[in-house]
């Protein structure tokens, strides 16, 4: 099941309900998967120091992730850069996931960019978790994100979204009890 949405929009509230009621559920966080990839491959922290610079880096040479979130939020060429560096990486770190879970009854790749990182067609059915800016903005700030840095995510976050190839669509914008009875019942057609 891939759940795609914007940044705040509840796609890890809804992944981790479905983990909850349902039986041997998997979740494939794909920002998790792709800090992943970056800490395990000293190669990749060479492509992005080349490209990035040293302002993404600590001194003792590890990434800085808020720093290289603002470097590639801020400017639609550094994103560029960045998502044909990590997409090949993360759908096959994605599909080798899949490969060695294949005994789990569900699971579920949590992925706002999953249209952009051609993700979706590894899933059966695709759930969108939409909301408004101003809501994302209240889970942002309850997240304890800078205000500074929440419009500069939710502007530099503009993902694809194929709303053809998405199967169910859950408008997330009252209670998070209204959010989860949605969850239910998509559940019971899937």
């Amino acid at each position: 099941i891939g759940i795609t949405g914007r940044i705040a929009s509840g796609k890890s509230t809804v992944s981790r309900y479905i983990k909850k009621i349902k039986k041997n559920v998997l979740i494939l966080d794909v920002d998790k998967a792709a800090k992943n990839i970056y800490s395990k491959n000293p190669e990749i922290m060479n492509e992005l120091r080349k490209i990035f610079g040293d302002g993404v880096f600590s001194s003792d040479g590890d990434l800085i992730y808020k720093a290289l979130a603002e470097k590639v939020f801020s400017s639609k060429t550094e994103l560029e850069k960045l998502n044909r560096l990590m997409f090949p990486l993360i759908r096959s770190e994605v599909k080798n996931i899949l490969n060695e879970n294949q005994n789990k009854n569900y699971i579920i790749i949590d992925a706002a960019i999953l249209f952009d990182c051609k993700l979706d067609p590894m899933c059966d059915y695709i759930i969108l978790v939409d909301t408004t800016d101003q809501i994302r903005e209240i889970f942002l700030k309850n997240k304890n994100f800078p205000d500074d840095d929440i419009e500069l995510r939710i502007e530099g976050q503009r993902i694809k979204i194929n709303r053809k190839k998405v199967d169910f669509i859950i408008n997330n914008n009252n209670s998070k009890e209204s959010l989860l009875k949605k969850v239910e019942k998509i559940l019971k057609n899937i």
